[in-house]
C-alpha cells in the first residue's frame, strides 16, 4: 500500500484487484497518478474482498474479470452487499459481449458509477476512466500527460488553442448534419496535442472557461462562414464546472444571440454522470438552457445507470449511444437487442439520436441496414480535423455497402 501525501483531503481509497503482477504494477503506477490516493492491491478477489472490509469508504474498485478462486463477477457480487458501494471499473481480456454483460449486472447489483476498459489497457483511457469514476472532473492527474499550468496558459495567451470538428453525418441525406467542436493544441515544438494534455489542468485550476469561450467563439463564427457550413448543428461538450456557472451560461446566450444564430443549431453535450449529480439544481439548469432553446444531448449513454424514468424527466434532444454498444454490433446480438430498445425509446420520445465509435465497415453497414434514422460518428467516416479541411468532410469518406 502507498500512503498519500499531507492534504487537507480525505485520500481517494482505490482498490486494485488483478491476478497478474506485471499488469497489477503497471495498472498501479497509473493509479498513482491520482492525486492523494491510496492503493490497495490483491492478487484476487478473495484478498481484495478482505482488504475492502477494512477500508472505511472505499472509492474506486478496480478488477480484472477474470482471477482465479473468486473472480471478478462474485467480488462485485460480495461487494454489492457492502453498506458503502463504491465506484467501479471492470478490465477484461474476454470479449466486448461478455464485458457488457457484466457492467449491466454490476447495474442491476446497484453499482451506479462504472466504467470497462478492454485489454490490453490503453493508458489514457485507463486514466481518463479512473478520474470519472471518481468524480475528478476538475481535478488533475499528476502525470507527464498532462503540462505545466503556465505552460497552458502562455499557450491560450498566444493564441496556440483551437478547435477541430468531428462531423455527425445523416447517411439518409449522405452528408453531415452537425460537427462536434474539440480542443486542440498547436504546440511550437510538440506537435498537435489532445485534451489530455491539458484539460485536466484546466479544470483543477479553475482556466476551464478560458479555453471554452475560444472554442465556443471560433466555432459559433464557423457555422456563420459559408454554404457548407450553414445547415450544420455545432455540439459543445459542458464541463460540470461549467454547467454549474451561471454567468458563463448567460455569455453563451449572448454570443449566440450576438450572430444571430437560432438556438436549436447548438447541441449542448452533458455525460450521465453530469446529469444525475445534484440532481435538482441540474434539472433546473438544463430546463433554463431549453427554453432558450438550445438543443441538449446526453452524451455515452447507455454506460451508467439511466432508466427510462431517468430520459423522461430530462429536457433532451438527442441520445448518443457510446460505442462499446456499437464496437462489433453487426455480430453481437446482445448489443443489436439493447440498440434496438434504446432506439424505440428514442422514437417514442421524440429525441434524435446518434452512435458514436463508427469504426467498422460492417458496423456501418449494419446500423445503416436496420437503424438508418440513427446519425453516425467515428473515425471510419471521419476522424477529428481542423476548420479549414471540414468542407472537404462534409460528405463521408466512406458509405455503407447497403445503402442504395
Amino acid at each position: 500500500m502507498c500512503a498519500p501525501a499531507m492534504t487537507s483531503k480525505p485520500p481517494r481509497q482505490i482498490l486494485l484487484a488483478e491476478d497478474s503482477s506485471s499488469q497489477r504494477k503497471l495498472l498501479k503506477a497509473l493509479c498513482l497518478q491520482i492525486p492523494n490516493a491510496v492503493i490497495h492491491e490483491a492478487a484476487d478477489g478473495t484478498w481484495a474482498f478482505q482488504l475492502s472490509r477494512k477500508i472505511p469508504k472505499l472509492d474506486l474498485v478496480i478488477t480484472d474479470l477474470n482471477m482465479p478462486g473468486m473472480d471478478g463477477i462474485e467480488l462485485v457480487e460480495q461487494l454489492s452487499r457492502q453498506p458503502h458501494i463504491p465506484s467501479l471499473l471492470l478490465i477484461s481480456g474476454h470479449s466486448p459481449e461478455l464485458l457488457a454483460n457484466s457492467v449491466r449486472a454490476a447495474q442491476e447489483l446497484g453499482f451506479t458509477g462504472i466504467g470497462h476498459l478492454a485489454k490490453p489497457i490503453d493508458d489514457n483511457l485507463f486514466l481518463t476512466e479512473i478520474t470519472r469514476l471518481l468524480d475528478l472532473p476538475q481535478d488533475i492527474i499528476d502525470n507527464k500527460s498532462s503540462l505545466p499550468l503556465i505552460d497552458i496558459i502562455t499557450g491560450l495567451a498566444h493564441n496556440q488553442f483551437c478547435a477541430f470538428y468531428q462531423p455527425i453525418y445523416d447517411l439518409r441525406q449522405g452528408k453531415a448534419v452537425q460537427i462536434e467542436a474539440l480542443a486542440r493544441w498547436r504546440h511550437p515544438t510538440m506537435g498537435i496535442l489532445g485534451p489530455n494534455q491539458f484539460i485536466g489542468m484546466l479544470e483543477h485550476e479553475g482556466f476551464i472557461s478560458l479555453l471554452t469561450h475560444r472554442i465556443v467563439q471560433t466555432s459559433l463564427d464557423l457555422l456563420m462562414r459559408g454554404p457548407e457550413t450553414q445547415d450544420l448543428r455545432l455540439s459543445i461538450n459542458l464541463s460540470r464546472r461549467l454547467l454549474d456557472d451561471r454567468e458563463f451560461l448567460d455569455w453563451l446566450v449572448e454570443q449566440v444571440e450576438s450572430r444571430g444564430l437560432a438556438f436549436d443549431r447548438i447541441v449542448l453535450e452533458i455525460t450521465e454522470t453530469m446529469a444525475f449529480t445534484n440532481f435538482g439544481h441540474t434539472l433546473a439548469t438544463l430546463l433554463r438552457l431549453r427554453m432558450r432553446g438550445f438543443e441538449l444531448s446526453l452524451d455515452d449513454f447507455g454506460t451508467g445507470h439511466t432508466t427510462l424514468e431517468h430520459i423522461k424527466n430530462l429536457p433532451l434532444t438527442e441520445l448518443k449511444f457510446d460505442r462499446i454498444l456499437i464496437k462489433d454490433i453487426h455480430q453481437d446480438a446482445r448489443s443489436q437487442s439493447i440498440i434496438a430498445g434504446m432506439a424505440n425509446i428514442a422514437r417514442e420520445l421524440g429525441l434524435r439520436m446518434v452512435a458514436e465509435g463508427i469504426d467498422s465497415p460492417l458496423d456501418l453497414d449494419y446500423l445503416c441496414a436496420h437503424h438508418p434514422d440513427i446519425e453516425l460518428q467515428g473515425f471510419l467516416l471521419c476522424k477529428p480535423v481542423p476548420a479549414e479541411e471540414l468542407a472537404r468532410h462534409i460528405y463521408p469518406s466512406c458509405q455503407s455497402s447497403r445503402r442504395a
